[in-house]
């Protein structure tokens, strides 16, 4: 487990070194292989970025999904019990993974597969979600929810 005072250690290294870690995180969304969506947490938990695997993946453009909720890729078969699942865990400050069918902007279902991250503020209260999230090529729609801690989260 990483201790939180290493991230924070990382933080204070030098002046630029905020400015290198934002590039490298804005690298790594926008070449990740999986798609990535960061949401506000508020009502409805309004999007506010998604990256190019996630557009690929959902046939949406960012502007299509900026300022939308999630729930638009939801549909018919979109399992409940993960959504509320989802919803638990993300009212709780947990982590979620979970698999359910989702839908395309053309109507065309998959299974997608997506860990969903509380993002805290300074004070340690959730301001964003981070989702990673991948379509899954296994035709098996087991529900599963995976207790998972971040090895830096502090119990807030």
């Amino acid at each position: 487990m990483i201790p939180s005072s290493y991230i924070t250690d990382i933080f204070s290294h030098d002046k630029n070194f905020q400015t290198i870690m934002k590039n490298m995180l804005q690298t790594t969304f926008e070449i990740s292989f999986e798609g990535v969506m960061i949401t506000e947490s508020g009502p409805g938990y309004p999007i506010i970025y998604v990256n190019p695997a996630f557009c690929a993946m959902t046939g949406y453009t960012i502007e299509e999904l900026v300022g939308r909720s999630p729930s638009i890729l939801q549909g018919e078969k979109s399992d409940q019990r993960v959504l509320a699942e989802l919803k638990e865990k993300i009212e709780k400050g947990e982590i979620f993974h979970g698999k359910t069918v989702n839908y395309r902007k053309d109507g065309l279902e998959f299974i997608m597969e997506w860990k969903i991250v509380p993002i805290r503020n300074e004070d340690g209260n959730i301001s964003h979600y981070l989702a990673i999230q991948r379509e899954s090529r296994d035709d098996e729609l087991g529900y599963q929810s995976i207790d998972t801690q971040l090895p830096f989260a502090g119990n807030h």
